[in-house]
């Protein structure tokens, strides 16, 4: 799930957001909303949220003026706006994207897309450079609702079922959305296949 804050001072589109997002957008998960900087800037110092849907003019203030209150920008910005002349400073803050007022259904699940692809890069680089750095073999799986990262000596086998793959581990059963034939190529070094659906850790 993407943790999300959505920073709107028009209660109605807050919720007709929400309401698009419940529909369009099952892996997100809006943690909290405001319409104010200054709360803004506290709820996103304590919940560190991953993305934000974040109006430019607010009742006191621009939308600006919280960003410009974060050395690093480690979030993903979907800008929200009915006016098109702040696309320019929208892009200087890295935004993923720009949606104009009302906004459109479609181009809201186009933003949530790219947002997501952002998201699953960043963690994987995170993932790859935490193995450099501990010498360990580590896999991101995700699922429809969660993304584990499994230490690869953690998994006894896996179970092919159709274009889905079961991975059992010491602890746990994923099943996950990609074909055994992916992984087989990913875990080569580490895993025999004794069954056309088996791969077992060796």
């Amino acid at each position: 799930m993407i943790k999300t804050l959505i920073i709107e001072d028009e209660i109605n589109v807050r919720e007709g957001l929400k309401k698009l997002l419940k529909i369009i957008a099952p892996n997100i998960k809006v943690i909290a909303e405001t319409g104010f900087i200054t709360e803004a800037i506290q709820i996103i110092k304590k919940e560190k949220p991953s993305l934000i849907f974040l109006d430019i003019e607010l009742e006191d203030g621009s939308g600006f003026d919280i960003l410009k209150q974060f050395e690093t920008i480690y979030f993903k910005i979907i800008f929200t706006t009915a006016y098109n002349q702040y696309a320019i400073n929208a892009f200087k803050f890295s935004a993923t994207d720009y949606l104009l007022k009302p906004i459109n259904p479609i181009e809201l699940k186009k933003a949530i897309q790219r947002a997501t692809i952002a998201l699953d890069k960043e963690n994987l680089l995170t993932v790859l450079k935490h193995n450099l750095d501990n010498k360990e073999q580590k896999i991101v799986l995700k699922t429809s609702e969660n993304q584990f990262v499994i230490n690869v000596k953690n998994i006894i086998h896996l179970e092919a079922d159709g274009t889905y793959t079961h991975f059992i581990t010491t602890n746990k059963k994923i099943i996950v959305s990609k074909n055994i034939k992916f992984y087989e190529d990913l875990l080569n070094d580490n895993f025999f296949r004794c069954h056309q659906s088996h791969l077992v850790n060796s």
